[in-house]
């Protein structure tokens, strides 16, 4: 199904309400037809996509990319074309979580330090029994054909990659072949928080589209990657500028 998506540094973000893109996503998950690439777009991944052709073209290999985060909604309206909603990243794991012990589907979690997957997949389990395990494996075993082929073996449903970007997209579009029938998505940090190793920002922080800054407050070294966000605003004007200058 054909729908608008709108070019924000270079990066095509699908302009869908979050149930149109649920909607859109179990409706081909279910058909078995083919599999489906989802992208999590937050400022960094779209400034690291325009730092490097080869992520760039990972991330259009996608079937969606949604936006992440308040820097992308807030982009779309510098550009005057404003997103309906974000679709947050871990919301997403905890959504198709759900969905998958409401309809017994099966759930592959790859990536993290060794230990969390299987701590993150254990606590998920708490929260949402009735889906299946297809297995877990930690990030440092590993980003080979043979690892790929090993996690495909056990066709899972969904399969979350949680090896931080660019590393966990450049997987998926390199080996997305291998899985015919699943949704395939990146996932950062989840695995750390669902596991409850890390901290996620409290609902203040969330409400107020100031999860960013929690982060960097309780996570000093991020401070460098937030250097993008600035960075990341000045492209997006750069383009709202270059777009009045051609018409």
């Amino acid at each position: 199904m054909a729908h608008e998506k709108l070019n924000i540094v270079g990066i095509p973000v699908d302009n869908l309400k979050r149930e149109q893109f649920l909607s859109l996503v179990y409706q081909e998950l279910n058909q078995k037809q083919k599999n489906i690439f989802i992208v999590t777009a937050n400022p960094e991944i779209i400034m690291n996509a325009k730092n490097s052709p080869s992520y760039r073209n990972a991330l259009l290999q996608a079937d969606y990319i949604i936006p992440d985060g308040f820097g992308v909604i807030k982009a779309s309206n510098i550009l005057g074309n404003p997103l309906p909603e974000k679709i947050t990243g871990y919301d997403l794991v905890h959504t198709f979580l759900s969905y998958a012990s409401e309809t017994g589907k099966s759930v592959y979690f790859f990536g993290a330090k060794e230990g969390i997957a299987q701590e993150a997949i254990n606590k998920a389990k708490e929260l949402y029994p009735n889906f299946r395990i297809a297995g877990t494996k930690h990030g440092y075993a590993g980003l080979t054909e043979n690892v790929a082929e090993e996690i495909a073996s056990a066709a899972p449903d969904f399969v979350f990659v949680g090896l931080g970007a660019p590393m966990q997209e450049e997987w998926i579009a390199s080996y997305q072949h291998l899985f015919p029938h699943s949704v395939l998505m990146g996932v950062g940090g989840s695995f750390d928080v669902l596991s409850g190793n890390v901290n996620r920002a409290p609902k203040f922080w969330l409400d107020r589209n100031l999860e960013w800054f929690h982060r960097l407050i309780t996570q000093p070294t991020r401070g460098k990657r937030m250097l993008k966000l600035p960075v990341f605003v000045a492209e997006v004007y750069k383009q709202k500028w270059a777009s009045r200058n051609s018409n």
